[in-house]
């Protein structure tokens, strides 16, 4: 399989995943607890808008507006997860303002017409600070070990992917408009290998979603 064909097989199973993974959620919604909703409602939105960059693309050419739109979505989302799962809801709040504020600032003066000249920086920023918040959780539950262990061991792991994926999403946005101007082909393969581990954690998160509404269940 070359890597045309590889992409374009990612490409197309993107909102399949995300399909799927909302079709769990509202099959378990009533069971599921805050936090599994927060997710189904982060799948939900991305195939929204997975869908309506498709469409955008095919009738005017240009979705990229769509990327504050994801950031702002993505912000929301894990914010308010932390800010459920952890005690810093002052910082969170703080951080979820600035954020904000930033993301729409931005999406006002950034030009979306010109992708050599499209440097998103919010949504770099965006993932960011959900690993700060990802990283204050982590240090949370090791001082309370007991708790940990009894309570919110199935958040570690969702931390953990949280973690693991936003700071992926951070390394690879930061210089992403480099990338584009240097060498499109290079761009290429960081984009579709961006694709790829988003897959793997709407995948991951439908499992969270289809575990958590399962055993609230019983």
């Amino acid at each position: 399989m070359d890597f045309k064909t590889f992409s374009e097989i990612i490409t197309k199973a993107s909102p399949l995943v995300l399909f799927l993974g909302t079709g769990v959620g509202v099959y378990f919604y009533k069971r599921l607890d805050v936090i599994g909703k927060l997710l189904f409602f982060y799948l939900a939105g991305s195939l929204l808008i997975d869908l309506s960059s498709r469409l955008l693309a095919e009738i005017i050419g240009n979705n990229l507006v769509l990327f504050f739109v994801l950031t702002a979505l993505e912000l929301f989302i894990f914010l308010k997860l932390y800010y459920d799962l952890t005690k810093k809801k002052k910082l969170v709040i703080g951080l979820a303002a600035f954020g904000t504020i930033y993301t729409i600032i931005e999406s006002i003066y950034v030009n979306t017409t010109n992708v050599k000249l499209f440097q998103p920086y919010a949504k770099a920023l965006g993932p960011l600070l959900i690993v700060s918040m990802a990283l204050i959780f982590f240090f949370e539950l090791i001082r309370d070990e007991e708790n940990l262990y009894k309570n919110e061991g199935d958040y570690f792991l969702l931390n953990s992917m949280i973690l693991c994926f936003f700071a992926l999403e951070f390394l690879i946005f930061l210089p992403m408009n480099f990338l584009i101007n240097m060498d499109i082909q290079l761009a290429g393969y960081v984009w579709v290998s961006n694709v790829f581990f988003l897959i793997l954690f709407y995948l991951y998160l439908t499992y969270f979603i289809w575990k958590r509404g399962r055993n609230l269940k019983q």
